[in-house]
């Protein structure tokens, strides 16, 4: 393989080189040989045992006649899963492409909008011997535990917001006036008196003291000097008299779903500790304040050991958090992310980027600063998130805690400038 330009990524030999396309669906493969600027004879065959040793064949075939193959493919979520294993299991070059890029280059080779797929192996070969691919982060061990698990964290996270709107969608028509009372309307309180009282009529028909041990028992003795203001919202409501019944079982159902989610996701939160626990870089990247184990397990187990990438830029590639702009002519466009790469670890280094911005955290100052020149939300995001990234690598990179002294004085040391605020950290 050689390199076209400097900053083109490695293509396969135009002598030797052959590029193996694959398409992945349910259940089944479509894949051909392509040399560059050739045809190739397709297979289609079904993902499993049979398939993957037509497919292991021709990669022996090709090396035997003194060929290096590339196996390429497009990520199409848990269909191609197993493929990409078992692939890596076999010491086999593999990269993948954007699904994306296939669906926009599809006319190149035959000046066709048709897409099919028995077509799109020979758009993705295309597409590799273009130098436009992603390297494979394989996973395993621990990392690939992590991955899983923060997964599994994302899904959780979704579900519980889906069921808390859905409950207080319900909440709203069977006792309104009760979300005036209380801030959370799924809170304990409310769900110990959704389990005694039938309707928002039966609570305001109660006993003061009933109510007040409903709301002791449910809160630990929290919320009890709300009982008063429970009973009068309950004689005054506007709730109807009808379907009641039907919306208390769907809220209960929904109370049990809701409690289940957070069962898992505390065991979850220990498992991901666990694993944390034995990983030096990530004892080095959770000494950084306000950083917990849920964003180092999503960033750990979607790129692996960060430390290890060639440079903070690869890594910033990586998450999709690298800058483009669209300009033309005397048009300058505005510099926006990339959006190419891991969602997930994306967002949550977002995420705890704007935790930051808050009054006594690293970057309150430089957020500061930015909303006086007049910078929008996003932007101060967008550009805390990759400032906080760059000091994640330098903490996994170099295996040392996060020291704030030098952070906020900038320090040197004997290799250069240490991380500061507001400026760029150590060159990688």
């Amino acid at each position: 393989m050689h390199r076209i330009t400097k900053n083109r990524q490695a293509v396969p030999n135009r002598e030797r080189g052959v590029v193996v396309g694959i398409d992945v669906s349910k259940g089944r493969m479509d894949f051909g040989a392509f040399r560059a600027d050739e045809s190739s004879e397709r297979y289609s065959v079904g993902q499993d045992i049979i398939g993957l040793k037509v497919l292991g064949d021709l990669m022996n075939d090709l090396m035997i006649q003194g060929y290096e193959p590339w196996l390429a493919f497009e990520p199409t979520g848990p269909y191609s899963t197993c493929l990409r294993e078992w692939i890596v299991s076999n010491g086999w070059r593999v990269v993948q492409v954007n699904p994306y890029h296939v669906k926009r280059t599809k006319e190149v080779r035959d000046n066709s909008p048709q897409k099919s797929d028995g077509k799109d192996p020979s758009v993705i070969a295309d597409l590799v011997w273009q130098g436009c691919y992603q390297e494979v982060v394989s996973l395993s061990g621990t990392y690939a535990e992590l991955r899983a698990a923060s997964a599994e964290w994302a899904s959780l996270t979704r579900k519980r917001t889906a069921i808390r709107n859905e409950f207080q969608g319900l909440l709203e028509v069977w006792f309104p006036e009760i979300c005036e009372v209380f801030v959370d309307p799924v809170c304990k309180s409310v769900r110990g008196l959704l389990r005694k009282y039938p309707t928002a009529k039966a609570i305001g028909n109660a006993r003061l003291s009933s109510i007040r041990a409903t709301i002791r028992k449910a809160s630990v003795g929290r919320a009890t000097s709300r009982a008063e203001s429970v009973m009068a919202a309950a004689k005054s409501s506007i709730a109807p008299d009808h379907g009641q019944q039907a919306r208390r079982s769907a809220m209960l159902t929904l109370i049990d779903m809701l409690e289940a989610v957070d069962l898992r996701r505390e065991s979850l939160l220990e498992e991901m500790r666990q694993y944390l626990s034995t990983l030096i870089e990530a004892r080095y990247m959770l000494s950084l304040p306000n950083i917990g184990p849920v964003t180092v397990s999503g960033l750990l187990g979607e790129c692996g050991n960060i430390g290890k990438f060639k440079s903070y830029e690869q890594l910033e590639k990586f998450l999709g958090l690298n800058l483009y702009e669209v300009s033309s002519g005397r048009h300058k466009g505005r510099r926006r992310i990339s959006k190419r790469g891991r969602a997930l670890a994306r967002y949550l280094i977002c995420h705890i980027a704007m935790m930051q911005t808050r009054s006594t955290c690293l970057y309150a100052g430089y957020a500061k600063a930015m909303r006086e020149k007049g910078k929008k939300t996003g932007e101060i995001r967008v550009a805390i998130a990759r400032k906080l990234l760059r000091v994640l690598y330098a903490i996994a990179r170099d295996c040392r805690e996060f020291d704030p002294q030098q952070f906020f004085t900038g320090a040197r040391t004997k290799d250069g400038p240490v991380i500061q605020q507001g400026t760029q950290a150590q060159a990688a």
